[in-house]
């Protein structure tokens, strides 16, 4: 087919290509004022012999309506009263909640009172010593060495020696008299001889003569002589004492000591259950010297005697929480309940009787308690209430702090009292 095609267009080029040769010459033949012919050009085109299944046809046709819209509409006009249906009976089953915020009235209380409660335990006696280097610091001057020198007279008459008069010994050491001296007169077959004090002019170890250290002659009748030696004179010198803080510094280790190894013996004495509380015991603190003593080191010794009292610290909580419950009553009234733990600090032993007395302190915190009937009754109250009276009506009871209220303002609240829910909320301290 494509083949005779072929030979066809082959053809009719070959005729149109004759017949304008033609043309050709007939328009050299035709006159310059004729007009030449219309050109025109065709054109081939190839064609399926049947037309493509897919050709839309795009006549408007008139179209009938769907049947889906009035099934849509009768449907649309059926969801409307169930889903209020629905909603009702969703309602039934889950109503909306009124939610009341209650914070109760809390007091916070303290008691001092005294119980008799535990026993004495056997006292402990311990004792601890140390020695330590000496702090103090001492200084000592240079002292003159003092003695006596004795006047002989070989003169028929007495004769004076004056005050602060000097003698000078074999060792170039020099003395002086320390008061004015009358020395009688000869009186044979003996000298007459006279004793008085007197001092080394220069201070110092020095000083120290030794006997007949001076042995000389005053005059030609009057002669002078120590018969014993000089004695006290010291040369200066620094030196370590005991200080106050010497004293100190090495009791108070001890004592601590002292104070943890007695409580740990008296522990020891403690039943399943029972605290101790120690008594007050004084140490008692000895030194071998005192605080000024010339030292390079101290021993100190501390010893005390302590005793206790054990009580069972359940028994004195359940006391102390019923005395302070008596007093929660007297002073706020009923309806308050302790809140939590209370703290029991005893202050004071008294142990003059077989059972100790103790002195305790402590405190707790009392809340405003809401029975379930006290909460039935309120949600009774306020059933069926507007918000404001009902807020106004929760404010009036008795050991309310605060109330708050999570409901719709324009509606009144439930008459359900199983629709109104309370949430008692109590403020830490």
């Amino acid at each position: 087919m494509n083949q005779s095609l072929n030979n066809q267009i082959e053809q009719l080029l070959h005729q149109l290509n004759e017949d304008q040769a033609g043309a050709s010459q007939d328009d050299q033949q035709q006159p310059e004022d004729e007009e030449p012919e219309e050109i025109i050009d065709v054109y081939f085109v190839k064609r399926e012999a049947n037309p493509p299944e897919n050709v839309v046809d795009a006549t408007p046709q008139h179209t009938p309506p769907s049947s889906l819209f009035p099934a849509a509409a009768v449907i649309f006009c059926l969801i409307l009263p169930l889903s209020s249906i629905l909603f009702q009976v969703y309602l039934i089953f889950h109503p909306p909640i009124a939610t009341v915020t209650i914070i109760p009235e809390a007091k916070q209380l303290t008691l001092n009172g005294t119980v008799q409660l535990g026993r004495l335990l056997h006292p402990i006696s311990l004792s601890q010593s140390q020695t330590i280097p000496t702090t103090g610091k001492g200084h000592q001057d240079a002292t003159q060495a003092t003695g006596t020198v004795t006047f002989y007279n070989a003169s028929f008459s007495s004769q004076t020696i004056n005050e602060g008069s000097v003698f000078i010994g074999s060792d170039g050491i020099q003395v002086q008299t320390d008061a004015i001296v009358s020395v009688p007169a000869n009186n044979p077959p003996q000298d007459g001889a006279a004793q008085i004090e007197a001092h080394a002019s220069t201070p110092g170890s020095q000083g120290n003569i030794q006997a007949l250290d001076i042995n000389g002659v005053v005059s030609s009748s009057l002669f002078v002589k120590n018969l014993t030696p000089f004695t006290n004179g010291q040369d200066a010198r620094d030196f370590q004492t005991v200080a106050k803080t010497d004293v100190t510094n090495a009791s108070s280790p001890l004592k601590t000591l002292l104070m943890q190894s007695t409580k740990g013996a008296l522990q020891g004495q403690l039943q399943p259950g029972e605290e101790l509380q120690t008594l007050p015991c004084s140490p008692i603190v000895a030194a071998n010297h005192q605080p000024g003593d010339e030292a390079t080191r101290i021993t100190v010794t501390v010893s005390q005697t302590c005793s206790g009292v054990a009580y069972n610290s359940a028994e004195l909580q359940v006391k102390a929480i019923q005395l302070l419950t008596s007093q929660a009553v007297r002073t706020l009234g009923a309806g308050y309940s302790l809140l939590g733990e209370n703290h029991v600090t005893v202050t004071q032993i008294t142990t003059a009787r077989p059972t100790p007395t103790l002195t305790f302190s402590t405190q707790g915190r009392f809340v405003y308690g809401l029975s379930t009937t006290s909460q039935d009754q309120i949600k009774r109250r306020i059933a069926g209430k507007t918000e404001q009276d009902a807020l106004h009506l929760l404010a009036t009871l008795p050991g309310i702090q605060r109330v708050s209220l999570q409901w719709n303002e324009t509606m009144k609240l439930p008459k359900e009292t199983t629709s109104i829910h309370l949430y008692i909320l109590v403020l830490q301290s």
